[in-house]
């Protein structure tokens, strides 16, 4: 049968997509179907690999086909991505032992990230890599299972992370990009993108590992017959490498080149920066990027839409209910008392720290704070103190990319805080950046369809990805707040300062 489609899927924090493409890239049909975070205990955060992601992956693939009227054998190549880390241990037939520990919204191995840097030397660490082991590495997180399930560690068989997991299941072969592997600290060797023997030997022994493929979009093998009865699609079906979903978002709008920039607004906030080097004296984190032949700097925070989500569920339920009978969208309802509130929030100022904090502060132990209350204040305040809050800290981490010397005259914003112009015009004047909004703004998944289509040669080029992004909005700076706001930004950063002592002591 004739081959016509590309497929691309990913998951996310809370929800799965997919996309289905023609063979040049072209959208034909998107779904999707919603997940949640697993949270055993305060600070865990897992997903069911077999329950959440294969099983989202079934259904989306069913419900694509049904969409264009098609079938499977017609699926040329599927491209896969995942929120970061996602580890996973497995038996030998690819059947978990555990939940897999998801990025650094999972706070577990604090301990494990402390006892790496003390055994390996945190200026050895910032030397290599340009930043000691956090929660948000791969070794550490290894390490707590390790330690704290002996049993589950001695029964593994192989180790998976990002889309590592559904490539292996789909294919039985166990691969990551380099592009994910970057943060598999201190695992990684970062100049060869190899594994390191001295170092996998405080975590974990080599072979669990899975083989680093040099490209994003290699071929990482095809559909067995056990993955084709499983999950409906055809056997013998190209299935690329894949990699972590901001990677695959960049793709999908088009932040191929160097010095393209873009800015993600999702759940948890994420920038990648490329470059055609590996940039080094910076405090982002630095990597191999999804797109051969060019490097990226990255970096992320911990509390962005989540938190705009928790202000919704929380303080505005009868919005929430309203919706659910047929009414407004409740975030729009929400959103829009922030509409004539002032640059500064009339002295309201949120730290966005309510699931600790990635870059720049990494800092697992940060706490959320609303500060400034007054009686005056409304729900509209505070919601444009989040807006704010969430702005004051991506303008920490556009000073990094600054530092790695990444122009920032524009960047394209993704995700569905894009939604919110009134979210993107705040993070706008206080970065004083101009933020591009695509037409098409699907997401990851879109991105490993199209990188499905540069491992079969479909799609010549990354250039011809740009060509397939056309932009919808233009936001640009209002420079007399962007100078107004920095009186904010730096009380923003002082209130962090002087009170993270006492955060820690509630840890």
């Amino acid at each position: 049968m004739q081959k016509k489609y590309l497929l691309g899927f990913d998951v996310g924090t809370s929800e799965s997509k997919g996309s289905l493409t023609d063979l040049t890239g072209h959208i034909l049909a998107t779904a999707a179907v919603t997940h949640a975070i697993r949270s055993p205990q305060p600070g865990f955060a897992e997903h069911d690999p077999v329950n959440d992601w294969l099983h989202d992956f079934k259904i989306v693939i069913k419900e694509l086909l049904v969409k264009v009227n098609g079938s499977s054998e017609e699926i040329a190549a599927v491209g896969i991505s995942t929120i970061m880390a996602a580890v996973t241990m497995v038996d030998e037939n690819c059947e978990p032992l555990r939940n897999a520990i998801l990025y650094g919204i999972d706070t577990r191995c604090v301990a494990q990230a402390d006892e790496l840097n003390q055994k390996i030397g945190i200026q050895c660490l910032e030397e290599e890599y340009g930043t000691a082991c956090t929660i948000e590495h791969f070794g550490p997180k290894i390490l707590w299972v390790r330690e704290h399930e002996p049993e589950v560690f001695q029964k593994t068989k192989h180790i998976t992370f990002a889309s590592g997991f559904l490539v292996a299941r789909l294919t039985g072969n166990y691969c990551v990009d380099r592009y994910s592997a970057s943060s598999a600290l201190p695992m990684i060797n970062s100049d060869t993108t190899e594994w390191k023997d001295e170092t996998c030997s405080m975590v974990c022994p080599k072979e669990l590992l899975p083989k680093i493929m040099k490209s994003t979009y290699s071929i990482a093998g095809s559909v067995t017959k056990r993955a084709a009865d499983e999950v409906g699609l055809a056997e013998g079906t190209a299935v690329i490498c894949g990699t972590t979903d901001a990677g695959a978002e960049a793709v999908s709008v088009g932040v191929v080149d160097s010095a393209d920039t873009m800015l993600m607004y999702g759940s948890t906030a994420f920038y990648i920066g490329v470059t055609n080097q590996k940039a080094k004296n910076t405090k982002a984190w630095c990597s191999p990027y999804t797109i051969d032949g060019r490097y990226a700097c990255i970096g992320g925070m911990a509390t962005t839409g989540s938190l705009t989500r928790w202000l919704k569920d929380e303080f505005a339920k009868e919005l929430v209910e309203k919706e659910r009978t047929g009414g407004e969208n409740a975030y729009s309802a929400l959103f829009r008392e922030a509409e004539n509130i002032p640059a500064g929030s009339d002295g309201l100022i949120i730290l966005p720290y309510f699931q600790g904090e990635r870059m720049p502060l990494q800092d697992p132990k940060a706490k959320g704070v609303l500060f400034g209350l007054n009686l005056q204040h409304t729900r509209g305040h505070i919601v444009h103190a989040a807006f704010e809050g969430i702005g004051y800290g991506i303008a920490q981490n556009m000073d990094l990319l600054r530092e790695a010397g990444i122009s920032l005259d524009c960047a394209t914003a993704v995700g569905g805080g894009t939604k919110s112009l009134k979210w993107i015009q705040i993070v706008s004047d206080i970065c004083g950046i101009t933020q591009q909004i695509p037409e098409v703004t699907i997401g990851a998944s879109y991105g490993d369809a199209l990188m499905a289509g540069l491992a079969l040669g479909t799609i010549a080029s990354p250039d011809e990805i740009k060509k397939l992004v056309k932009i919808k909005y233009v936001v640009k700076p209002d420079m007399k707040k962007h100078v107004l706001y920095q009186k904010y930004r730096n009380q923003f950063r002082e209130l962090y300062e002087r009170n993270k002592d006492l955060m820690h002591e509630l840890w």
